[in-house]
């Protein structure tokens, strides 16, 4: 499962459906098309993050089409740069963004080894907010227990957000 996230006006997509199961070890086999200046279109269902105006774009599909789920430093994940505001309105809807990357940074996912009811948590930092979600939201297994995972996050500047539909498809 593929998810976004909105904190602080931003939206961060993690856990991205991939052409093929690639391993780590295997690296960025996609080369320039996640470098800074690229174009990226995200597609995904709007669903509400764990705090307060955040939120997270589930089952996401990626173009163009990854070899791999991972970026230079690890696992690739976006940023968007939509706010709260933008966002809300589209809760529970399938939604397409498209713009270009503005900025490719190092960061990590922080495995929380405690459950809310709803599973493990896991905090995913971004630039200026950090984004709390579940383990499931997020894409990654509560089996790395309380260690960090290293992620590469492409800040997107997003140029276009369509609604594709007003309800989202059923998880398989």
């Amino acid at each position: 499962m593929k998810t976004f996230r909105i904190a602080a006006g931003l939206v961060l997509a993690v856990g991205l459906t991939t052409a093929g199961s690639l391993t780590a070890e295997q690296g960025n086999m996609d080369g320039k098309k996640y470098d800074k200046g690229a174009t990226v279109t995200l597609q995904g269902c709007v669903i509400a993050g764990d705090k307060k105006d955040t939120y997270v774009l589930g089952q996401v599909q990626e173009w163009p089409a990854a070899n791999s789920m991972m970026g230079k430093h690890g696992r690739r994940m976006y940023w968007i740069d939509k706010t709260a505001d933008e966002m809300k309105p589209h809760l529970g809807h399938l939604i397409q963004v498209t713009g270009k990357i503005s900025d490719v940074k190092k960061s990590e996912i922080e495995m929380e080894d405690v459950k809310k009811g709803v599973g493990h948590m896991v905090e995913i930092e971004g630039p200026g907010r950090n984004v709390e979600t579940t383990a499931a939201n997020a894409g990654v297994s509560p089996q790395h227990g309380t260690d960090d995972i290293p992620i590469t996050l492409l800040v997107l500047k997003v140029e276009e957000l369509k609604m594709v539909s007003s309800s989202c498809p059923a998880v398989k």
